[in-house]
């Protein structure tokens, strides 16, 4: 999973000047070429931890290092006004006047616009990715969890005037605090709060945060050593001054909030029990698959992949010798295999081991299906254990400044990371997952300022999913059948995800069906199932973007195949979807269409 931080706030606000430039002559490319550069600096100036976060060569970017983004009720207001301006905007260019690569990018913002309308015209939340929540803050979202890395490690410092700026981001966070927690005070007046067991996963991780002393906070102590460190002062004892007195204060208020919610909330995971919540699920479904199939029809999909995959799962553990009981009891049993088994703090430091050689085993084999062999460093280290407990498996959190990716692997019960598993989860997260994708991004032609902004789940991790096929394609288990399995065990789980999350959110089952459902019939442990099923409930249609994805990637190649002969390359197929950037997929099984019949 790719991190959210750089977009977490209620509204992927792209356009917030109440005019329109001029646009020079040039036909309708260069029209649309300048709303959308003016739409992408608007936003940038509305949103700092972008402008920062990305390091953009904007005079955004370094102004606005003392700002957090507005996470109010009339912020999100603002945010909805200017998606219909855009809209309107971009009503005025003539699509059939547009040269092909342009009209790539107008449909791109037709479909972020079109969404974004949707979207902001519901409850929750949406980041610039388009995926909703219902609410603001829950185990895996909100400022309290995605902030802290971002202020207390990740912050920019590169002289001693940016001291000044993260003090008053620090500040800030307070600010952010507040208006998420007035935010969840105006959702629950309209029927809209979360589930008790997802305030249960919560309250316990902001009184974490809270708790932590200063000499160990997430919020300052990695900072205040940076600082230290490059001689830029001793600002400690103003920045414990702002937790003290700004910040713990903030995060008991949205405990307290959050606490006098609990005594009513349901225990129902589904958001069909929330104002017009099946019409919100569709909606949610498609922003993140970026496809309009109904959710009655994807489940039945779902199930129909996971009948394959597990009959193709059954004839590998049989090989094996693993023939007697359902697929789910003999995927459990591995994990109770000595042989693949971690524990403790030593078990952790073998599975990061495992991870790293795994990097630099699929890496050495790239040139069987890449054309770009080169990948950046990427780190391996644990995820921070303040927020294992509402996060999945492993997360990638992109290239940073210097050219070093990172990859944090959920470790909070080493036994649940069987090391059958570990490498398919590596491929995901690393190579040729996310990690390849963001490397070959870095040194490609920089896309225009508005491509480089937008992102579609079901591109990045349908991506990383079809490149667990590719990493086995690429015959990375010629000698391990076992780390086979695993890969398709993974695919197992995201077939099964679609089953579940439409079970919950269509289908309106219960959490205890749903996980019963993905213990017995995908294998799964029963904790990290727990944590999974959690996920699903406040990130509704998320879990489906994987697999949709991939399928649809699967079936460009395929279809390209079919119709190029001799003359494909599969090379060449990955440089296109990989260089072509993010994009929904109906355009992009268009532009590999295109790129056949050319």
């Amino acid at each position: 999973m790719i991190e959210r931080r750089k977009f977490l706030q209620g509204a992927a606000m792209l356009a917030m000047s109440d005019t329109l430039p001029a646009f020079a002559a040039g036909g309708q490319d260069a029209a649309l070429a300048a709303l959308l550069q003016h739409h992408s600096e608007a936003y940038l100036r509305r949103m700092p931890q972008e402008a920062t976060g990305g390091r953009r060569a904007t005079d955004a970017s370094a102004a606005s290092r003392s700002s957090l983004d507005d996470r109010s009720q009339a912020a999100r207001g603002r945010d909805r006004g200017a998606i219909k301006m855009a809209l309107s905007g971009l009503a005025g260019i003539d699509r059939a006047a547009l040269s092909p690569k342009a009209a790539l990018d107008y449909d791109v913002a037709r479909f972020v616009y079109t969404t974004l309308d949707d979207l902001l015209g519901r409850y929750g939340f949406v980041d610039l990715n388009l995926r909703p929540s219902p609410y603001i803050v829950q185990q895996m979202g909100g400022a309290w969890y995605w902030l802290p890395g971002s202020i207390g490690e990740r912050q920019p410092l590169d002289a001693p005037g940016d001291v000044a700026p993260w003090l008053a981001r620090l500040d800030g966070f307070a600010v952010a605090l507040d208006q998420e927690t007035d935010r969840i005070r105006h959702d629950a007046a309209e029927g809209v709060s979360p589930p008790g067991f997802v305030i249960d996963r919560t309250i316990p991780q902001l009184k974490s945060l809270r708790d932590e002393s200063p000499a160990k906070s997430r919020l300052i102590a990695p900072m205040l050593a940076r600082i230290a460190a490059q001689g830029y002062g001793d600002v400690s004892a103003r920045a414990e001054t702002i937790l003290r007195t700004r910040i713990v204060p903030a995060l008991d208020r949205q405990i307290s909030i959050l606490d006098s919610l609990r005594a009513r909330a349901s225990d129902v995971g589904g958001v069909w029990r929330l104002p017009d919540g099946e019409a919100y699920y569709a909606s949610a479904l498609r922003a993140n698959t970026t496809t309009d199939v109904a959710p009655g029809e994807l489940h039945r999909e779902g199930l129909a992949q996971c009948r394959a995959l597990s009959a193709e799962i059954d004839r590998l553990l049989t090989s094996q010798g693993l023939g007697k009981g359902s697929v789910g009891e003999r995927l459990a049993a591995l994990d109770a295999d000595k042989r693949f088994q971690a524990s403790g703090d030593l078990g952790r430091a073998k599975l990061l081991a495992l991870a790293e050689r795994q990097i630099e085993a699929t890496t050495a084999r790239l040139g069987n299906g890449f054309h770009t062999v080169t990948v950046h460093p990427v780190e391996v280290r644990r995820m921070e254990p303040g927020v294992e407990q509402g996060s999945p498996g492993a997360m990638y959190h992109g290239l940073g400044s210097a050219g070093t990716g990172l990859i944090t692997v959920n470790l909070l019960q080493p036994e649940e990371n069987a090391a059958w598993r570990m490498p398919t989860l590596i491929h995901h997260e690393g190579v040729p997952g996310h990690h390849y994708q963001a490397s070959v991004m870095r040194n490609t032609p920089a896309l225009p300022l508005f491509r480089q902004l937008v992102r579609f789940s079901s591109y990045s991790e349908g991506w990383a999913l079809y490149a667990e096929q590719v990493a086995d394609e690429l015959g990375v288990y010629e000698d391990n059948p076992f780390g086979r399995i695993g890969s398709l065990q993974s695919q197992l789980f995201r077939a099964a995800r679609i089953v579940v999350d439409t079970g919950l959110h269509h289908e309106r089952w219960t959490r205890e069906k749903a996980a019963n459902w993905m213990v017995e019939n995908a294998g799964e442990p029963p904790l990290s199932t727990d944590r999974e099923i959690a996920r699903y409930c406040v990130l509704p249609g998320q879990a489906c973007a994987f697999k949709v994805g991939a399928n649809r990637i699967v079936a460009a190649r395929e279809a390209a195949r079919a119709k190029m002969g001799d003359k494909f390359d599969v090379r060449d197929f990955h440089d296109l979807v990989l260089k072509a950037g993010p994009v929904p997929m109906a355009v992009l099984e268009a532009a590999v269409a295109a790129w056949a019949s050319a």
